[in-house]
């Protein structure tokens, strides 16, 4: 992809749009590097982040030259096969540009030549492309597929990421990931407060998740960045509005005790349809971006799920 009529040198960039999203604008670029170290940063589980497409509302910049720069880091005498995760921290990689781009074979196959680990995050079934690939890849080097699933309704589903798959569909790939050995892990990101987030809800989706096989879960939960969500919220759920500032106040997380009382409802469900491991997980805040969910992002203190 780095050889693209109008990008000549690194570095530079070129706007392009698309007939079947003519509101969005796509900068394809250059870049001098793909890997973001986030080592001591305590929102971050892994030493390194990796992005190959970024958007933000109707714009998006596509590392075309990903796995070339890729290769030339991990060459460095300096790497020491830190784990490297994709996805964890900005768009989804295998959104919809990536079927236009492909550029994840190509992350994907770099990283194993150089054995390095990484853990995959996404919420398209697009990743079921590359599982041939994925299967062959986790016997070289410790790999982690990290699903996101939202919720189980449709409509909500879309609205909170819309560059993502149905429910159904990632449950889907979730069986299929299961199916093919590479044991995947399943975010319910974003969790919105109220909404989504009722005993009953939660049991109906860890049960559908169990039974595709997912091997372990753990939940985000919104975090308001801006009044997007809010203006959403006004027009499609006015009785929340009240009750969503109450929560959250005038900050961006939902306070501890509202996710020590999810971790204490989850706890049971999780146990009852086997999904506990010994290792634990976290509830964790995602990212907002009106009323769309593009983003997600560690929050600033992880609070264990079980």
């Amino acid at each position: 992809m780095s050889g693209l009529p109008g990008l000549v040198a690194d570095s530079l960039e070129r706007t392009v749009r698309f007939p079947e999203a003519p509101r969005l604008t796509v900068h394809e670029t250059c870049s001098r590097t793909v890997l973001r170290s986030v080592t001591g940063d305590r929102r971050h589980p892994y030493d390194y982040a990796l992005e190959t497409i970024t958007r933000a509302g109707d714009d998006a910049h596509v590392a075309v030259n990903a796995a070339a720069v890729l290769r030339r880091e991990l060459r460095r005498r300096s790497w020491h096969r830190s784990t490297v995760a994709i996805g964890a921290t900005g768009s989804d990689p295998y959104g919809h540009l990536e079927e236009r781009y492909r550029l994840m074979p190509g992350v994907v196959s770099t990283l194993a030549e150089f054995e390095t680990p990484f853990a995959l995050y996404t919420g398209s079934d697009l990743v079921l492309r590359d599982l041939t690939m994925l299967r062959v890849v986790r016997h070289a080097v410790p790999t982690t597929v990290v699903v996101t699933v939202p919720c189980l309704d449709v409509d909500l589903c879309r609205r909170v990421d819309p560059d993502g798959s149905s429910p159904v569909e990632r449950i889907e790939a979730v069986r299929r990931l299961a199916d093919a050995g590479l044991a995947p892990h399943v975010r319910i990101a974003p969790l919105l407060p109220l909404l989504t987030d009722s005993t009953s809800q939660l049991d109906e989706l860890l049960g559908l998740l169990a039974e595709a096989g997912a091997d372990r879960v753990s939940v985000s939960v919104l975090v308001l960045s801006d009044d997007g969500y809010l203006d959403w919220l006004a027009d499609e759920h006015p009785a929340l509005v009240r009750r969503y500032r109450s929560l959250y106040g005038r900050g961006s997380y939902a306070p501890a005790d509202y996710a020590v009382r999810l971790r204490e409802r989850m706890a049971p469900l999780v146990r009852r349809h086997g999904l506990e491991r010994p290792h634990d997980e976290e509830v964790t805040p995602v990212r907002e971006a009106a009323p769309a969910v593009h983003e997600q992002d560690v929050g600033e203190q992880a609070l264990t799920l079980f």
